[in-house]
């Protein structure tokens, strides 16, 4: 394994799960915002509200490829790789759901269902990554 690619995952694993609970606190934000302007709310003051959410709903996605790519490159074993791209496809279909539910509602709905799938597997694998290290190579 490359001691570099190891760092580096459980680095980024603990950076994703924080991002993914800043994200969290976007939404309220943008909710709550809304619910202020709610009698003067249009496009443009929605789209400011969820403005951070929205965009950092897009950088979690890259930033949820660059640790799949880590996870690859630091040879985690087929467990730990499985549940990288499963955090993966999870952050993807929050994006799917959020556009989906523009026109379809009910759809959109899922959105916020993903996100806790999101939650809970980003901070399975940022505690995950932290608590089991690599033994040391014999000398």
């Amino acid at each position: 394994m490359s001691a570099f690619a190891a760092a580096a995952y459980r680095f980024w694993a603990m950076v994703v799960f924080v991002a993914v609970l800043v994200q969290i606190g976007a939404a309220g934000y943008g909710a709550f915002y809304a619910d202020k302007h709610a009698n003067a709310l249009s496009g443009k003051k929605f789209d400011h509200g969820f403005g951070l959410h929205i965009a950092l709903g897009y950088l979690l996605f890259l930033a949820t490829l660059l640790l799949l790519i880590f996870s690859f490159a630091a040879r985690l074993g087929r467990k730990r790789v499985l549940r990288t791209l499963a955090l993966f496809w999870l952050v993807l279909l929050a994006i799917v759901f959020a556009l989906a539910g523009h026109s379809v509602p009910a759809v959109g709905a899922l959105h916020p269902l993903d996100a806790l799938a999101v939650v809970a597997l980003s901070g399975y694998l940022a505690h995950n990554a932290r608590r089991v290290r690599e033994p040391a190579a014999p000398t």
